[in-house]
Order: structure tokens, then C-alpha cells, then sequence
């Protein structure tokens, strides 16, 4: 079976610093793959917040998560301090993917993972486009 390879795009929109808690722990004893989403959620949010946005209010529009890949590179326990970098990729008119790099303090990388974002009107149940502060705040970002 092939493996997913996750490519990460040149240029951060986000970063963040967040501890591997107990409950992310499985039974091998390492960080478990379900954590890792939870990481990236917690990451996203936190980019949504930076910008005075909730996931569910981009200008009235909010998001759903189409899909998602993870990519373990190696193992974090508890309580080690990771970093999470935050990237965006594929942009379309309603939908692009947000990929992260979570790695140890010390710059080992932990995982990749990605997850495909796609707009939507909660009011309408229906995807919509990407509202356009949303693209302007990803441009500004991507020049940093």
C-alpha cells in the first residue's frame, strides 16, 4: 500500500506552543493518532481566534473539515512541549487545505497532518466561497 506523503507549502501563516496532556497518551504509551487531530483543532481555532473569527463565524460563513491525513515522523509523550506550524494549500473558491508541521521544542518533527477545509452556510446547509477577508488574511500572512 502506498504511504501518504504530506508537502508542505513555503510559507507559515501560524504558529503555536501547546503540551502533550495525559489524556493524549494510548495504550503503546506515546502520543495517540486521535490526539494528533485534536492538536490540529486546537491549532486551526487558535489561528481563527488570532483574527477575532470562530469556526463557525467568518463573516457569517463557517467551516467544515472534508477530510484529513496524519503522517507520524516520530514519538512525543507526556508532558512534552510541541510546536505546531500552520500552513494552506489548494486554495479553491470554497475550500482549500490547512496543513500543519507539529514538532518538538527541539525542531524534531513529530507529524504531519492535513485537513481539507471546505466554507459553508450553516443557514443555507450548502458550501459556499471563501469569504474574501478570510483570503485577504491568508495573502497578508503567506507574505510574512
Amino acid at each position: 500500500m502506498p504511504r501518504i506523503k504530506i508537502d508542505i507549502p513555503n510559507h507559515k501563516i501560524f504558529e503555536t506552543s501547546l503540551s502533550v496532556r495525559i489524556s493524549d497518551i494510548n495504550f503503546a504509551g506515546h502520543l495517540a493518532h486521535d490526539a494528533i487531530l485534536t492538536l490540529t483543532h486546537e491549532c486551526r481555532a487558535r489561528f481563527f481566534h488570532s483574527h477575532g473569527w470562530t469556526e463557525i463565524d467568518v463573516e457569517g460563513k463557517g467551516i467544515v473539515v472534508s477530510d484529513v491525513a496524519i503522517v507520524y515522523k516520530s514519538e512525543a509523550f507526556f508532558p512534552d512541549d510541541l510546536n505546531i506550524q500552520l500552513y494552506v494549500d489548494q486554495i479553491s473558491t470554497k475550500s482549500l487545505d490547512m496543513l500543519y508541521v507539529i514538532t518538538h521544542k527541539d525542531g524534531k518533527e513529530i507529524a504531519r497532518a492535513k485537513t481539507a477545509i471546505v466554507f459553508f452556510d450553516y443557514s443555507e446547509r450548502k458550501p459556499c466561497p471563501i469569504p474574501a477577508v478570510f483570503l485577504s488574511v491568508l495573502k497578508k500572512e503567506s507574505k510574512n
